[in-house]
């Protein structure tokens, strides 16, 4: 990979990395199901001139906006807006990393290695000693939803595995479109001075909506679209374990979160499981290549 395109890979990273600081900011201005309206609707309409039908693939466009667009991002809107330790919550979102891995193995047949196991069962590892956090434990209803949210964005991978034809960004007009009558229907039925908090918002808050939209959901999926196209999966995913690095980073400095000496130990425990899953994956794709031009 050129130098180029690893420090652009890196700034989705931190991109992604920052959006939970973000998105914490943000819900201190606007209720958490208005907040997600807002980003999709704005998404929709930059992503508008993508929404075209995609022939045999509707169906599986509206369930998968319904699970990673509408219903996992309200859990995830709803935990940032209930959390007090964003970087730990930030950490247990790294689980869709080892939980995808656990779905491919019974709904793909893709095999677990000794190596991928033994990552899968450090990062789970990891997240239980942050969890075990007294204040941390204290959230465990928080912990639950974005658990919950995680294996529905782990169900989503699933399937975007089986759509790897459509265009990234016509599959995120299609969410986007699918997830803005359920957030509507949310924020309608939970939520209430919608009018209120939109004449209310003032620039932070505006900022806050336009990165969400712009940055993490464009600029980031389009960004990583981009460099897939470019080089393997196995040389990219690496670079992901740096988001909640990125995203501790930024609830420290903008949030004035303190880090207690479990929770750096057990993120360190969970980006080592990350690591051993993402490096044997890389050495294994290196191999495949040597062998394969030792032949040509």
């Amino acid at each position: 990979m050129s130098i180029r395109h690893g420090i652009f890979a890196l700034i989705i990273c931190s991109i992604w990395g920052v959006n939970f600081t973000v998105m914490k900011i943000g819900l201190m201005q606007m209720d958490p199901y208005l907040f997600g309206f807002l980003r999709f609707s704005l998404v929709f309409l930059l992503l508008l001139p993508w929404l075209k039908i995609v022939p045999g693939m509707m169906i599986k466009l509206f369930l998968l906006g319904n699970l990673i667009g509408g219903f996992q991002f309200a859990l995830v809107f709803l935990a940032m807006d209930m959390t007090n330790h964003v970087s730990a919550m930030s950490v247990v979102v790294q689980l869709n990393i080892p939980i995808t891995l656990i779905m491919a193995h019974f709904f793909l047949f893709e095999r677990m290695s000794y190596w991928r196991t033994s990552g899968v069962l450090i990062s789970f590892l990891g997240v239980l000693i942050i969890t075990l956090e007294p204040e941390i434990l204290e959230e465990g209803i928080v912990i639950v939803i974005v658990i919950g949210a995680t294996t529905m964005y782990s169900i989503g991978v699933i399937m975007m595995r089986k759509m790897a034809s459509i265009n990234v960004f016509q599959t995120q007009a299609w969410v986007a479109f699918f997830s803005i009558p359920i957030f509507l229907i949310m924020t309608l039925i939970f939520e209430s001075g919608q009018v209120e908090q939109i004449f209310n918002i003032d620039i932070i808050g505006i900022l806050m909506v336009l990165y969400t939209s712009i940055l993490a959901s464009i600029v980031g999926y389009g960004g990583i679209n981009y460099l897939l196209k470019l080089y393997p999966v196995t040389l990219i995913s690496p670079f992901m374990v740096s988001v909640p690095i990125f995203a501790t980073i930024g609830s420290v400095i903008f949030l004035d979160e303190t880090l207690s000496v479990k929770f750096i130990l057990g993120a360190l425990v969970t980006l080592v499981g990350l690591g051993i899953i993402h490096y044997r994956d890389w050495q294994l794709k290196r191999h495949l290549k040597v062998i394969i031009n030792e032949g040509a």
